[in-house]
């Protein structure tokens, strides 16, 4: 006889960590004197469960009938919103072992109906789980249905398209799959989400194989368990002689009914409500039955417990991620129990995804920093996933001292005078005189940036790694190389597009990709301006064109206004000696008054051009702000001089007033 066990046996985390819990609380002395309640079963096993009523839990399944100041055990399927509000307001202390999978259906559920979209439910009716994941969509007023069979789509009494669709993390994923498969058109936007239990999915797919392949099949588990009871129908469709067991006495019946024959390949799997040490006797009873060949998974049995990894204080060691909570992420280690690493150190690594590692089980490194046997519960072990990244980046980063090599680092943080990165665990120190070439301002800009450095200190003197980095350094080899391009390719007239790095009185500094030239602040504007900064703004991005340079010391002369700018631009084609123009009186002298054309641009008329007649001063007939016509009588460009006529188009001419002398007779 050939037996095989299947890897993926026994308790699921969910209920793993609530059976952990409540046994640890019956041994914890400040709980003697408080009632101890489980609200509803807290594993579908007569054993588990008997041992946990005898440590002094009392099973009540509704939160109603809970006396008030209970402490309360809530079980991996969860509760309803409305049940956690009767116990908290009976002022209970709660204990929540909600399966951090079941959890989050809460939250996809509660978040849906409360934008007012139907939820649709795969799973058991009446399943403690479901009837939790109901609680969320009933605080609202949405329709839910749920539903655990192909032809049950049809019985839906409201639009699909207007729904979502979770599943019970225990259900069937291959009737899963089909219903999606049938919806999937008729949901909006694809609102379908798969949250079966990665653990539960994986249990399935490998009791279907194990069946297959086997003459008989062993599955270990109480009749009430929802998994329990798919597994032994997805194994029945695959092998005719499946067996249903709850514990070694209903095997012992199957023997002595010769239900099994010495040529036998027998196959084991067990329900996520089964403990370790029920599977173990129904294994080793299969090997009393027979001594043939007993194999677990092609080896044998005996040694596969003895073979098991000793996980060691100090070991560093690979396992796969399984699931999170609000404290702890877990980690199969090949150890009878799984390891645990604070989730600080996965939140504090802003290059890992957690949520993306617990969905693909992704396999790490850690490092064993504790193991504390607790009696039936087992091993605690404590895992650090930082400690090994340390090491393993530390000599990432010394190695990048050594060769001058840049690496990007994650700016979590500020301190006073600069800015503290992250690299694979470790922090690299950047002063804020070495972030950029320039000036600094802001320090919080940087915060959740990556910055490319370079290592400047690398220091493990007294036990203690101090690392510091500079980005300006690089900027500045950056900049060195764009300067020796520029100095060798320059020429008058070529223009560049530049930075503005400072606006002194006399002009504007300007980096055009590694040198910095200047334009006089008389090249800044074609009108006569007092400061620079009335024409540009530091940091302000600007096309610029040579005017001059010396190479022997360094220095760029640049021009920045530009001639098609300028008001006397083509001013003889635009405005030619004896065209007649308007304008408006801007200033007055005694010698004539200004007349505005266009921006920028003003033309004189001589006080002997306003009037036919003989003017003392301009004012005798004007004032700013008067509309006048005249005619161009003369255009000097290079002098940027226009002169008009008044009276050749208009003559304003002073009013008299009509005196009539009288004598007396």
């Amino acid at each position: 006889m050939v037996v095989k066990c299947a890897k993926s046996s026994g308790f699921c985390f969910g209920v793993r960590t609530a059976v952990s819990t409540a046994q640890k609380i019956i041994r914890d002395t400040n709980h003697q004197n408080t009632k101890l309640i489980m609200l509803g079963e807290l594993t579908h096993n007569e054993a588990v469960v008997k041992e946990l009523t005898d440590g002094g839990f009392i099973i009540i399944d509704r939160a109603e009938d809970v006396p008030e100041n209970s402490l309360v055990l809530i079980r991996a399927h969860g509760i309803p919103p409305s049940q956690l509000g009767i116990l908290k307001s009976k002022n209970c202390e709660v204990i929540d072992c909600t399966c951090p999978f079941v959890t989050k259906i809460h939250k996809i559920v509660s978040k849906a109906a409360s934008e007012g979209k139907n939820i649709i439910i795969t799973g058991g009716k009446g399943h403690p789980e479901v009837l939790g994941i109901l609680g969320e969509a009933l605080e609202y007023d949405v329709k839910v249905k749920v539903i655990s069979s192909v032809e049950e789509i049809e019985s839906i009494d409201f639009p699909i398209k207007s729904s979502i669709l979770v599943s019970q993390t225990t259900f069937s994923s291959e009737i899963f799959k089909n219903i999606c498969a049938i919806v999937k058109n008729q949901i909006a936007n694809n609102s379908f989400f798969d949250t079966i239990c990665n653990t539960t999915e994986s249990r399935q797919k490998e009791a279907a194989t194990l069946a297959r392949e086997s003459d008989a099949m062993i599955v270990i588990g109480s009749a009430h368990s929802s998994n329990t009871c798919k597994l032994f129908d997805i194994c029945k469709g695959q092998c005719d002689r499946t067996y249903l067991v709850n514990d070694v006495h209903d095997l012992e019946e199957l023997i002595s009914e010769k239900r099994f024959n010495s040529d036998d390949r027998v196959g084991i799997t067990a329900g996520a409500s089964t403990p370790e040490a029920i599977i173990l006797e129904v294994v080793q009873k299969m090997n009393e039955n027979d001594n043939i060949n007993q194999e677990m998974n092609d080896i044998n049995f005996s040694d596969y417990i003895n073979n098991i990894p000793q996980i060691r204080r100090g070991a560093v060691v690979k396992g796969a991620i399984t699931s999170a909570d609000a404290d702890y992420v877990y980690v199969d280690v090949h150890d009878k129990s799984e390891g645990r690493v604070s989730i600080k150190e996965f939140i504090n690594d802003p290059n890992f995804d957690l949520e993306k590692a617990i969905e693909e089980h992704a396999e790490i490194t850690v490092v064993v920093r504790s193991i504390k046997n607790s009696g039936d519960q087992g091993k605690e072990i404590i895992l650090s996933k930082s400690d090994v990244d340390f090491e393993k980046n530390k000599e990432i980063i010394e190695k990048a001292y050594a060769d001058k090599a840049p690496i990007d680092i994650k700016i979590t943080h500020t301190v006073k005078d600069g800015l503290i990165g992250n690299y694979g665990g470790v922090d690299v120190y950047v002063h804020k005189t070495q972030i950029k070439y320039g000036t600094v301002e802001n320090l919080d800009e940087y915060v959740g940036q990556t910055l490319t450095v370079r290592v400047t200190k690398f220091d493990t003197e007294k036990k203690r790694l101090r690392v510091s980095g500079s980005h300006r350094v690089l900027e500045s080899e950056d900049r060195q190389k764009k300067s020796d391009e520029i100095w060798n390719n320059i020429e008058v007239g070529k223009t560049y597009t530049g930075i503005v790095r400072s606006l002194p009185d006399f002009g504007a500094f300007i980096d055009i990709g590694g040198v910095d030239g200047l334009a006089h602040i008389t090249e800044l504007s074609w009108k006569r301006i007092k400061k620079p900064t009335e024409v540009l703004s530091v940091g302000q991005e600007v096309e610029v064109y040579v005017k001059e340079f010396d190479k022997d010391t360094k220095k760029i002369s640049l021009g920045y206004k530009k001639p098609e700018d300028d008001p006397y631009y083509m001013i003889e084609e635009r405005i030619p000696l004896g065209a007649v123009v308007q304008g408006k009186v801007v200033r007055l002298t005694d010698f004539g008054a200004f007349v505005n054309l266009e921006p920028d641009l003003d033309a004189l008329c001589h006080v002997s051009q306003i009037s036919d007649e003989r003017l003392n001063k301009p004012s005798d007939v004007l004032k700013i702000g008067d509309e006048v016509q005249a005619e161009v009588i003369d255009i000097k460009p290079e002098q940027r001089r226009i002169s008009i006529s008044i009276k050749k188009v208009a003559p304003i001419n002073p009013v008299h007033d009509d005196v009539e002398e009288t004598t007396e007779e």
